[in-house]
């Protein structure tokens, strides 16, 4: 029985997620990734550009993909929560935008990449009742797990919209 089953209806959901990755030629990668309990895994093609001697940009680069799962970790929990508040929300949109830059120099041993932060915004439509509407956003970064990963690591600012006016939410 996995950990998965052994926790539902306890109020507790154990996810698993692996990724394990290779070399096929010069940048370009391939990562075969995906959760132990569904039985599926799916193959990425990673490369790097021409910033890079010898990236292609065949293919999205590793830190691409890393803010790809931010906004798809983020809208995925938006339809999370509205479906099972049964809420009317339309044209969901997350934006992720990250920060990043290298410092020093691998010849010289002391090169090192930083993230120096996040900008997420959510936008959505909806007739729903503001209050409603703020629970919804709140809940989706608190189920967040990317979310989660860099906040406390790195500055992330976060924006919302609702019908394409500015929403705070306290």
């Amino acid at each position: 029985m996995t950990d998965l089953v052994a926790n539902q209806g306890k109020g507790k959901r154990d996810i698993v997620v692996t990724a394990k990755a290779s070399s096929i030629e010069k940048w370009r990668k391939q990562v075969v990734a995906g959760q132990p309990e569904t039985g599926k895994e799916f193959a990425f093609i990673s490369d790097e550009g021409s910033y890079i001697p010898g990236g292609e940009g065949t293919a999205p680069s590793p830190l691409t993909y890393f803010v790809s799962g931010m906004a798809l970790c983020l809208i995925s929990h938006i339809t999370q929560v509205a479906n099972k508040k049964k809420l009317d929300v339309r044209n969901e949109k997350v934006t992720a935008t990250a920060h990043f830059h290298e410092e020093g120099s691998v010849l010289r041993g002391d090169a090192e990449g930083f993230c120096d932060r996040f900008e997420i915004n959510i936008a959505l439509d909806s007739d729903e009742e503001i209050r409603e509407i703020k629970q919804l956003i709140r809940l989706t970064h608190r189920l967040c797990f990317a979310e989660k990963a860099v906040i406390g690591s790195v500055p992330v600012i976060i924006t919302q919209q609702l019908n394409g006016q500015p929403l705070i939410i306290d």
